[in-house]
């Protein structure tokens, strides 16, 4: 072998050997990892963790119960011995390893109701003129020795208790009480009868002994049997390993001489023994302690900074840790292994965390320092796991986990609480119940009181897993003046995707993204029967309150599942974050203080799962997130704006209407234009706005934004399931501009009143449509001001049309155009809708009388005979010519239903008219001005622009839809569609630009950066609107009417759909195979079919949405 291969086979080995090494070892090989993000590490908890507050810390307020004041409480001990549980932990006045120091002892017999602390070691007098090396020149003058130990308990083989603890010296508060220089260790035994016997030192630190100590050695008692279990603690490896940080240092009674902290074992089934200490450090002992595995090394996979964990082996056998899964003291979890060696799971057994209320020397943050009953102090009655830690170093807990532990809910909640003598009994409920805030059993009641400034009562139901859930329970309120009761529905990581209140001013309402609903008022002391039924699929929670709908919401966070139900006497917590500094030097004020009390009851619990099969929910985004994944490979995202591409595909998940189709052009652009029209969402100072162009314009408002297409993006917007962009970025238009409207927003022709309405017809969002109503009559009466003329219609340029160069018009004449005369009839119409909502009746009239007068005047004047086309009117004449500005009429569906006008549409299928190979051009093909302005000027004498491509066909879709028309079939609809879809795409892949030639496809400014996502067209509204056919309306009922050829698709899929608060689905499945709920063209409300036909036509489903 040469040398090269034996370097080889030395590496080899050793890697070989170290591998075999840490699987002998402790380690974690689950997935599961905390998020210290989040208080509870978005960790799902046990079933059954009873999280209960024993002392809670009042200076203001000393007495027996709190320690009397003391505001450091610290590393608690258990024991289990003669039926009760012993706990015993550290206090200092304020601060950390500053004196005095003192030991309290507490008992339980059934780990609910806890004696008050006594004292067990009191205070202890350091000798005056005590010196350290480490701190020269500096002697102990009436100072008090600092407590530190890492055992309180033994139980002797006699049975005898035996509690002990530690006394350190910090000569100041900086100084390590636990650094082998200390006074030594003391023990006494805790009698059956409760009462204490004397109190003896078992070890002394260097330089003291019997004669300069004021406790006698343990020898000198006269109880042999105390004695003896004396000298078992000294002779047993185990307890002498949890000395290490507080005996002398290299002291021979140490079996590892290494300054491990926090030292913790269980017995393994092969009769080994595993340890562990801070940081998670492990070792193996074979010989029952006396020696260790060396190198110590880290539990391979575990996640533990500073603090300790704590290990146990069951009572079913199994093992379990608990401990701080990250670098910071929050969560608790518990990890479960079956041989003590491999830990496969990670779940919450504590996550909250109280206000710090007392600042101090080294208190930390969270639930920390678990301990629960060593090997050989005892087993609970109940077999189950109890675990002491501390809050902040502060308050002192004990959590009570049910043994097997469950990390998951087996069954649905069916819970009469009558049936239950105590709490102990719910070891289906997770509950946490601090001093101030405890929760108790009182009859049927499930009893939530608070009286606690800076903590709540919380009760939690972990259930299976639920896409569809139902929750049923009855509720009841002491009060209604006074204290918060929050109801919410989790996922396994703790995200609440849904929240209900008790509010302190007698409203019971219910929570939607920022904005609250107020569903009801409550009575104080009444009983409410609540029902509410989820749906995470649709993303929305109905209450039924004494069987009556109360409130519908959409969930102000997605889930995929809920798991948990959540009733909780104040708002969540997230301080501390991980930015917080680790000392906090400051009391809270009123730290002491408490809030009047508050008291809640739930009883008749009952869940039960709705899942749907998947003929109930179609489609889900996973199976189309990689068009977003393709999107953002397109491009180097030179331009990023509120929602970069990275977090493009999450926003389009949580937003968009979902659409399959057998022909991948389609979905892809459908996609595509939800990517792109999310690359224009804009954060301002005043809030979202939405920019035409990515790049900066010169001729642009503030922010960026130019007012042109405001219409279109209202218009397309207006499907988004997050009202949010949409409310803000019509507020940024109307009142961004210091209150005001933007300055430029006269700058160009719009219809944004009658977009306005049309989103109402999505949203059905009156208070937010009735609101914009005296910004929106404003700027009607800004139009009449300056554009209208003598014969009362309206002038514009075509510039200020968006519309330059176009044949009929020009930069500053101010002909009569189809365009703003109809803007102005379809704004008057909302305006006059708005009158109706909102009781004004005069409002309504005047509104009403001014679009009848523009709807004739537009018939009269702007339609040519000869042409049989509505067109411009110069200052006395017809501009003849035929533009695709007229159709804007039919957009709002402003002409007669006679047979006078639809012959104009036969223009659309017409080569000499308007219909070209990539689509329908801007003017007529057969005028002798066509195209004769130029090329990259932004013409508009016949180029194919998007802007007009998507008003004509959303015109033409009223059209058909809305006129007893005979000239235009589904298939010139489709077709018209179809060159839509074709047209954005350069260079081989989706492109939306300016506009672009009319026979070879080029986009005229299609390698300008400026024309890239050019935001300044509708295509979604058309894909929903007209293709699929979802024909939005003011009332509860849903009209849908494909204009799809039935030759064409023999399935398509519209999902997710959010339309008058209710999750829509529309969907097409010619021969049954597709989404198997049987042949057809079928409606679905909330999961509930509402309409069907077997061959793609209108569908009018009557009140299905009230």
């Amino acid at each position: 072998m040469n040398n090269s291969a034996k370097i080889l086979f030395v590496l080899v080995a050793g890697w070989l050997t170290t591998t075999a090494f840490a699987q002998d070892r402790i380690h974690y090989t689950g997935k599961e990892l905390s998020n210290p993000a989040c208080h509870d590490g978005q960790l799902s908890p046990v079933v059954g963790v009873h999280n209960i507050q024993l002392v809670r810390a009042n200076r203001e307020h000393p007495d027996a119960s709190n320690g009397n004041g003391w505001t450091y409480n610290h590393q608690p001990m258990l024991a289990y011995w003669n039926g009760q549980f012993f706990y015993q932990y550290l206090a200092d006045p304020s601060d950390e390893h500053v004196p005095p120091s003192q030991t309290f002892l507490m008992t339980s017999k059934d780990g609910y109701r806890w004696t008050n602390p006594e004292i067990v070691f009191p205070p202890y007098q350091v000798p005056d003129g005590y010196t350290k090396e480490s701190r020269p020149g500096v002697q102990a003058k009436d100072l008090i020795a600092i407590m530190h130990q890492r055992v309180g308990f033994y139980i002797s083989k006699s049975g005898k208790l035996i509690t002990m603890g530690n006394y350190g010296v910090a000569l100041d508060k900086k100084d390590d009480p636990n650094d082998g220089n200390g006074i030594g260790r003391v023990v006494r035994e805790i009698k059956k009868d409760g009462s204490y016997g004397p109190i003896y030192f078992i070890y002394y630190n260097h330089g003291f002994n019997e004669k300069n100590t004021d406790y006698p050695y343990f020898k000198k008692s006269k109880d042999r049997e105390f004695v003896k279990a004396c000298q078992e603690i000294l002779d047993n490896p185990l307890y002498m390993m949890q000395w290490v940080e507080e005996a002398d240092r290299e002291d021979p009674i140490l079996p590892l001489k290494k300054g491990y902290k926090a030292f913790n074992c269980y017995t393994l089934p092969d009769g080994r023994i595993a340890s562990l200490w801070k940081h998670a450090l492990t070792s193996i002992s074979e010989d029952g302690g006396h020696t260790w595995a060396e190198p110590v090394l880290r539990a391979k996979g575990f996640v533990n900074s500073n603090a300790k964990i704590w290990g146990q082996r069951l009572s079913d056998g199994t093992y379990a840790t608990v401990y701080n899964p990250s670098e910071f003291r929050w969560p608790l979890a518990i990890s479960l292994s079956k041989d003590g060696l491999e830990y496969t799971t990670l779940n919450l057994v504590h996550g909250e965390i109280t206000p710090m209320r007392y600042g101090g020397n080294y208190k930390s943050y969270g639930p920390q320092y678990p301990r629960g009953i060593q090997e050989g102090n005892g087993v609970p009655a109940d077999g189950d796991l109890w675990v002491s830690y501390s809050v902040n170093k502060e308050d002192m807990w004990i959590s009570r986990i049910p043994v097997p532990v469950e990390i998951n809910a087996s069954a649905h909640a069916d819970d009469d609480f009558s049936k239950n003598k105590s709490i102990a009994e719910l070891t289906d409920w997770n509950i946490y119940s601090p001093v101030w805030a405890p929760v108790s059993l009182e009859g049927q009641w499930l009893k939530l009181q608070d009286k606690d400034p800076f903590d709540y009562a919380k009760v939690e139901r972990k259930i299976p897993a639920s896409k569809e859930l139902k929750v049923s329970f009855d509720l009841k309120a002491g009060q209604n003046d006074k204290g918060t009761l929050q109801i919410e529905f989790l996922d396994e990581n703790g995200i609440a995707c849904s929240r209900m209140e008790l509010t302190d001013d007698g409203i019971f309402r219910m929570k939607g993204g920022s904005r609250f609903a107020n569903m009801m008022k409550y009575g104080a002391g009444k009983v409410y029967h609540v029902e509410a039924v989820l749906s995470t699929v649709d993303r929305n929670i109905q209450v039924y309150v004494d069987g009556k709908r109360v409130g519908l919401r959409m969930f102000y966070a997605p889930v995929a599942a809920v798991e948990r139900i959540v009733f909780r006497t104040g708002v969540p917590r997230t301080f501390p974050t991980v930015d917080t500094p680790a000392d906090q030097t400051y009391d809270l004020p009123n730290a002491g203080a408490q809030d009047p009390l508050a008291e809640y009851g739930i009883a008749n619990v009952k869940t039960s799962s709705t899942d749907k099969d998947s003929s109930s929910v179609f489609l889900k985004y996973a199976d189309f997130s990689h068009y977003a994944d393709y999107f953002n490979s397109m491009e180097d995202e030179n331009i990023i704006q509120a929602i970069p591409n990275a977090k493009a595909s999450e926003w389009m998940e949580e937003n968009i209407p979902l659409f399959e189709c057998p022909q991948h052009n389609f979905e892809e652009m459908y996609y595509y234009r939800w990517w792109s029209i999310r690359k224009h969402i804009k954060e301002t100072p005043v809030g979202y706005g939405m920019t035409e162009f990515l790049v900066q314009r010169s001729y642009s408002d503030k922010y960026n934004l130019i007012a042109c297409a405001i219409g279109h993006h209202i218009y397309e917007s207006r499907w988004l399931r997050d009202p949010k962009y949409l409310d803000q970025i019509i507020h940024t238009w109307y009142r961004g501009n210091d209150g005001g409207p933007m300055k430029k927003m006269d700058k160009f022709s719009s219809w944004n009143a009658d977009a306005l309405l049309a989103r109402y017809m999505v949203d059905g969002d009156k208070d937010y449509l009735l609101d914009m109503k005296k910004d929106l009559e404003t700027e009607y009466q800004r139009w009449e001001r300056t554009n209208r003329l003598k014969n009362g219609l309206y002038w514009q340029g075509d510039v200020q049309d968006g519309m330059e160069e176009s044949i009929s018009g020009g930069r500053k004449k101010k002909y009569a155009r189809p365009t703003i005369n109809s803007y102005m009839y379809g704004n008057a119409r909302a305006l006059s809708y708005m009158g109706i909502l909102s009781g004004d009746e005069g409002m309504a009239m005047k509104y009403g009388m001014r679009a009848d007068t523009l709807k004739n005047l537009v018939e009269n004047e702007l339609w040519n005979t000869r042409h049989q086309f509505f067109e411009t009117m110069r200052t006395d004449s017809s501009a003849n010519v035929r533009e695709a500005i007229g159709y804007i009429p039919w957009y709002f569906n402003l002409p007669d239903t006679t047979q006078k006008y639809e012959i104009a549409w036969k223009e659309i299928m017409d080569e000499k008219g308007f219909s070209a190979p990539y689509g329908l051009t801007t003017a007529e093909r057969r005028h002798p001005e066509f195209r004769t302005r130029g090329v990259g000027k932004c013409e508009w004498d016949g180029a194919i622009w998007p802007f007009a491509s998507a008003q004509t066909l959303t015109a033409m879709a009223n059209f058909m839809n809305n006129y007893p028309q005979t000239v235009l079939s589904d298939s010139v609809y489709f077709h018209q569609m179809e060159l839509y879809v074709e047209s954005q795409y350069h260079r081989g892949r989706p492109y939306i630009g300016e506009y672009l030639d009319e026979v070879t496809g080029y986009w005229l400014k299609g390698d300008q950066e400026r024309s890239r996502y050019y935001n300044h067209s509708t295509f979604n509204d058309l894909i929903i609107t007209g293709l699929i056919g979802l024909r939005p309306r003011l009332d509860n009922t849903i009209e849908v009417n494909p204009l799809i050829p039935a030759d064409k698709w023999d399935w398509f899929c519209l999902d997710n759909v959010l339309y008058h608060g209710h999750n829509l689905t529309i969907l097409w499945d010619k021969n049954g195979d597709r989404y198997h709920c049987g042949k057809g063209l079928r409606i679905f409300v909330d999961g509930k079919e509402v309409g069907q036909a077997d061959t793609l036509t209108r569908i009018v489903c009557e009140d299905v949405l009230e």
